[in-house]
């Protein structure tokens, strides 16, 4: 091979890698506007003025103006209100009998029923007066096949009941799906297979959103710490 070859291909190298450094440098700030541009189609497509929701809110609206778009505000601006005269009616004693008469009727709707109690649970672990759900949960590794030869995965774990089927002790735990870890399976694994981890939730969504790329920076000072417990 020529000079001339040899420099044409070095070149061919360096731009690739460039532009390849590049690339990974923007990934994230375009994997983020990409995430906060499906929020916004999301949210259009199903609270937009266009919308079934948008329809009902202009509905209302028009009963006082004849614009679409001003009857579609005054609509949003409405149920706002209404959401939050019942925040001032859930903070006085009227709590527990609204939420009482709620539950009452759900409870008699079937299916319905179901969906109410999950998302009643989902809900009651963010509330601000109470987070005693949400500091039992806890970042776990779980060893597939057992902790010496076995495949670790991070998994969360939602709470930390044991559950006991056919004699053996489990756990609940939940395993994300990478880079978008609002989803993921939920795994009934052998109690001496998981092992609870000194990181935030914070840290095991960074994880996952980075698709692995930031495990040495949150799983290699557990690594240590676990050897230096082996070691005590």
């Amino acid at each position: 091979m020529n000079a001339s070859a040899t420099q044409n291909t070095t070149i061919r190298k360096k731009l690739i890698r460039t532009f390849i450094a590049g690339l990974l440098a923007a990934l994230p700030l375009v994997l983020t506007l990409a995430a906060v541009v499906w929020l916004l189609e999301f949210l259009q497509r199903f609270l937009g003025p266009h919308s079934a929701f948008g329809n009902l809110m202009g509905s209302i609206g028009l009963r006082f103006v004849a614009s679409e778009t001003a009857a579609y505000i005054i609509g949003i601006s409405i149920i706002l209100a209404l959401i939050y005269f019942l925040g001032l009616l859930v903070e006085t004693k009227m709590r527990s009998r609204l939420q009482h008469l709620v539950d009452s009727i759900m409870e008699r709707l079937p299916v319905v029923r179901t969906i109410y109690n999950a998302l009643k649970k989902l809900i009651q672990m963010f509330d601000v007066k109470d987070q005693s759900d949400i500091k039992a949960m806890s970042s776990v590794m779980c060893y597939f096949g057992g902790k010496e030869t076995g495949t670790a995965v991070l998994a969360l774990l939602p709470s930390p009941d044991i559950i006991h089927l056919n004699g053996q002790d489990y756990y609940a735990v939940l395993i994300p799906t990478a880079p978008v870890p609002f989803g993921g399976a939920i795994l009934y694994v052998p109690v001496e297979w998981v092992e609870t981890l000194d990181l935030n939730f914070d840290g095991l969504l960074n994880v996952y959103m980075s698709m692995g790329a930031t495990s040495k920076d949150y799983l290699h000072k557990q690594s240590g710490s676990q050897s230096q417990k082996g070691q005590t």
